[in-house]
């Protein structure tokens, strides 16, 4: 059976190889496109970078076709895996809350504790809709713990808003796993 919900699934399936060949192809574009144009001009540290981000989305994407259960419990890994590929791309290229490094690393710390947490108690649905819950608050805090320490900047609590549902659907999701 080539099915990836197998964790015996073989090495290069067609499904696998299109996916990490997309993921090689989009760490390749900005490369042409500095080829191409002046306007683009990456470092060393942005490949290096972009491969780690785009190398989690794709064992996030692997992990929960071979190990997660089919619908709920797998949507939530797509959907936490994803959010915080965006809060870690978008943070790095522009900063969530402006230039300020001092509030954006909060992000990157919600983040990376949230996935050790994870890792603590082996990705199980039911104490991940909590990690994914206090994700969600987590978002609100930094935003008015930004309002303090930039005092005087606009917080964009619209985007913030945009990171909160995606993980309290993430939440949902390991939610509905349970009740299932």
């Amino acid at each position: 059976m080539n099915d990836l919900s197998s964790p015996r699934a073989p090495l290069f399936n067609g499904w696998r190889i299109a996916g990490w060949g997309s993921l090689v192809t989009l760490l390749m574009l900005p490369a042409l496109a500095m080829q191409m144009t002046g306007e683009v001009n990456w470092t060393g540290g942005d490949f290096v970078f972009a491969a780690i981000l785009l190398g989690f989305v794709g064992t996030v994407v692997e992990l929960a076709a071979r190990f997660a259960q089919p619908a709920a419990p797998r949507i939530g890994y797509l959907i936490a895996g994803f959010t915080a590929f965006f809060t870690f791309w978008s943070n790095a290229a522009v900063g969530i809350i402006a230039d300020d490094d001092a509030v954006n690393i909060l992000f990157f710390l919600l983040v990376l504790v949230a996935i050790a947490a994870g890792m603590l108690v082996r990705f199980r649905p039911g104490v991940m809709r909590w990690i994914m819950v206090l994700l969600a608050i987590g978002q609100y805090g930094v935003g008015i713990a930004a309002l303090s320490m930039m005092p005087g900047h606009a917080v964009e609590w619209g985007f913030l808003t945009i990171f909160a549902v995606l993980w309290l659907t993430a939440a949902w999701c390991f939610h509905r796993a349970l009740k299932n």
